[in-house]
């Protein structure tokens, strides 16, 4: 980012100028004196700040990061499978749904809820809230080749898709690698549907589909629906013989970089090996670990944005860096003023859907419009519990627009990582 935003065109400002003067004779002379002289020493100039301002940004190094993760949401039958931007998060969805009949009768034996498939609810937050009741039986028929037949529903969140998010927080910290909120709204609007039981079934008919009654939810449901994110698993096996370490007990493996993707970042994800140490040297990546022998590293390919289209909107945690976040970075300078709070906000990239427009602290915040993004970190050191709320205040562009307090949460979260001691909570104003 420039030190000023605006350019500011010379050439222009002096032909406007001239328009000015009345007197030809006049604007003859001004023009061969300042093209002739003046334009020239003002592109020197300009030169020479320019110069001494990439200088200036090179000498103040950049904070270390993680990747920026992006993800959406995409009808199975929509999805382009020739896509290396977005990829399924679990690639056994982009495979039709079978129900196994024989396990269906051994969960209906045993009075057990059986999982039939999972469904996207596309509403707001609290909409999504009150439809979270697995206390709550919905009616619907289970269609066979031959009959029909009239069974109960009910439903639950899914949990498995932000499990994957709260894996990638050990992933960051294996790689050496702050960790970065990730904005996935799609995720905590997916819900599993289970059927409780079916009246007179005849158990040696196969099932081919369940058509439930939602109710009042029924407008916003959402059927085969992919959650999609820009991680790509690969495996790249270690380029040469390692190296032992001065500790005589690791040895270093080195990947060479041609091997990687040049536009693309990665992340080391093995579970089973101890590594002590990941450092990128010149595009190759040294991982120090005890392991002798040449290895196959399981990691994450981390696409950059494409411009392709997609249906719904694309979700990401990218930060806008700025010279000035850059230097707060470098010398650890704390938040301080709304001012400082407000660009923290800006820099998510959310300002077109939400406008930051106060904050307060408050003895309590009894109606939260927000949920914790980062309910999976518990080894985070607290001094006490919370005995005061900052409630953050943010005006919506698009008061319908279903994912506001969604977006809302994740801009409350990367505010809760600055302000430990205060509970941090959102609503729209």
């Amino acid at each position: 980012m420039r030190i000023f935003d605006e350019e500011f065109d010379m050439r222009s400002y002096i032909k406007k100028r001239l328009l000015e003067i009345d007197n030809l004779e006049s604007r003859r002379v001004f023009t061969s004196v300042v093209e002739g002289m003046f334009l020239e020493l003002h592109g020197e100039i300009e030169a020479e700040y320019k110069g001494l301002e990439q200088r200036v940004f090179e000498e103040v190094p950049m904070p270390v990061e993680g990747p920026a993760i992006i993800t959406n949401i995409i009808d199975r039958r929509l999805y382009d499978v020739t896509d290396d931007f977005l990829l399924p998060m679990r690639p056994e969805d982009m495979r039709p749904h079978q129900v196994d009949a024989e396990a269906l009768l051994t969960s209906l034996n045993e009075k057990s809820p059986f999982f039939l498939y999972t469904v996207f609810l596309q509403a707001d937050h609290l909409e999504a809230c009150q439809f979270d009741r697995p206390e709550r039986n919905f009616r619907g028929v289970i269609k066979t080749r031959h009959s029909e037949y009239t069974a109960q529903f009910h439903v639950r969140r899914n949990l498995a898709y932000r499990r994957q998010i709260e894996d990638l927080y050990r992933i960051f910290h294996l790689n050496y690698l702050p960790w970065r909120s990730v904005c996935a709204p799609y995720l905590y609007k997916l819900f599993d549907v289970y059927i409780d039981g079916i009246e007179n079934w005849n158990a040696q008919e196969m099932i081919e589909e369940a058509v439930i009654d939602f109710e009042e939810y029924a407008p916003a449901i959402r059927y085969h629906q992919v959650p999609l994110w820009n991680l790509e698993t690969v495996a790249i096996r270690t380029s040469t013989y390692p190296e032992p370490c001065v500790d005589k007990i690791n040895y270093e493996h080195r990947i060479f970089r041609h091997k990687f993707q040049e536009d693309a970042r990665y992340l080391v994800t093995n579970s089973d090996v101890s590594v002590a140490n990941i450092r990128w040297t010149k595009g190759d990546l040294l991982i120090t670990c005890p392991l002798e022998d040449p290895v196959t590293w399981e990691m994450y390919q981390c696409n950059p944005q494409a411009k392709r289209e997609y249906p719904n909107r694309l979700m990401g945690n990218a930060k806008q860096v700025s010279f000035a976040d850059t230097l707060m970075g470098v010398f650890r300078q704390p938040i301080k003023t709304k001012l400082e709070l407000s660009r923290l906000i800006q820099a998510c990239g959310y300002e077109r859907d939400l406008t930051f427009a106060g904050v307060e602290l408050v003895a309590n915040f009894p109606d939260k419009e927000t949920y914790i993004v980062d309910d999976f970190i518990r080894d985070e050191l607290r001094t006490g519990t919370w005995k005061t709320a900052m409630r953050l205040d943010f005006q919506p562009a698009d008061y319908d627009f279903y994912l506001n307090r969604d977006i809302m949460s994740f801009l409350v979260g990367v505010v809760q990582r600055h302000f430990p001691e205060y509970e941090c909570c959102g609503r729209l104003v």
